[in-house]
């Protein structure tokens, strides 16, 4: 039987009405949903509480009686939470949230909000360039009854519905009958956005592919070498390097190739295949050959750590002359 993905969404958003229940007991515990500050090294200073606070916005939006006056003082309460979010996330943003907030809050149509409203615009440089409370309406908001997969797949990340999130991939992934370039690349994205390294992987291989079999060289290259960094950060160096060798020679029939980000890259890439081989393997003679004559000229654009590494894989492959000349270049550089 095939699964109906708003069954799941129903499922999904079922303990968000528990939580607006919960707001709307005579205690009305509002501490889930209130501005509760974190601070951490990577994130900076966030919102605990967001993501509690779009999923009771959410609740509300799809009610039959959203424009019943019980909700009124609760999605005032909301949107006032929601532009300090807005005023002190590290990030700024202007975040789902704030459509919900504003747009269910218009309907009540008080003069007293119009205050809210131009705070809720002036926030933060981004609210200020693309946020137009003025304008939010119906096509601006996620509904169940409107909604596809790929709806579902970005509202359940952005809330922090990772299993749903997977169920709903899932549920995409079934759903395409044939892969192109484009529904392979939107699952790319999705992969990269889960940290599902196999995933992502897979879509590259399939990428790559693609753009072989239709004789797009430079495409290729692009493609095979994302695969190949991926495939060497989850320790597959075989296959990583069955793919760089079948792109190398491809790329430097290119004119100025190395001076481009790609070329660069690729360089990169090929140094870490031959220090996982060691400088006797056949692999690191296969991709040093062809580079070799090209790395005078490519360290010109690169950045001092690129630059630094492709003197060491110099000396590391026995090309001493080689080393000492970026070696000179580099402290040229650095005294100009």
């Amino acid at each position: 039987m095939k699964t109906d993905h708003k069954q799941v969404l129903l499922q999904m958003m079922a303990p968000y009405h528990e939580m607006l229940d919960r707001i709307m007991d005579e205690i009305g515990d509002f501490s889930q949903v209130d501005y509760a500050e974190k601070q951490d090294a990577t994130s900076g200073k966030r919102d605990a509480n967001y993501t509690n606070r779009f999923k009771v916005l959410l609740a509300i939006y799809h009610r039959e009686d959203r424009h019943a006056p019980h909700y009124e003082s609760i999605v005032r309460r909301l949107l006032i939470n929601e532009i300090i979010d807005r005023q002190t996330n590290s990030y700024q943003g202007i975040g789902e949230a704030l459509y919900y907030c504003v747009f269910l809050l218009k309907q009540y149509n008080r003069d007293e909000d119009q205050e809210l409203f131009s705070q809720a615009k002036e926030a933060n440089f981004d609210t200020i360039s693309g946020f137009e409370p003025t304008r939010i309406g119906e096509q601006h908001l996620f509904h169940i009854d409107t909604a596809d997969l790929s709806d579902c797949i970005r509202l359940s990340e952005d809330l922090l519905e990772m299993t749903y999130h997977s169920t709903f991939v899932d549920l995409w992934i079934a759903e395409q009958t044939c892969w192109n370039q484009e529904n392979l690349t939107e699952l790319l994205y999705i992969e990269r956005n889960r940290k599902h390294m196999e995933g992502e992987i897979e879509v590259l291989r399939k990428l790559a592919a693609l753009e072989k079999n239709a004789g797009n060289d430079h495409q290729y290259c692009y493609r095979a070498s994302s695969l190949a960094e991926k495939l060497i950060a989850n320790g597959q160096f075989e296959e990583a390097t069955l793919s760089m060798e079948s792109v190398i020679t491809l790329i430097i029939k290119e004119d100025r190739w190395c001076m481009v980000g790609l070329g660069r890259q690729m360089i990169q890439t090929c140094i870490d295949i031959m220090y996982y081989y060691g400088v006797d393997s056949s692999h690191s003679l296969t991709l040093w050959q062809p580079i070799e004559d090209f790395l005078e000229q490519a360290v010109q654009n690169m950045s001092l750590s690129q630059y630094d590494r492709v003197t060491s894989a110099c000396q590391f492959m026995g090309n001493i002359q080689l080393e000492q000349i970026l070696i000179k270049n580099r402290d040229k550089h650095i005294d100009f």
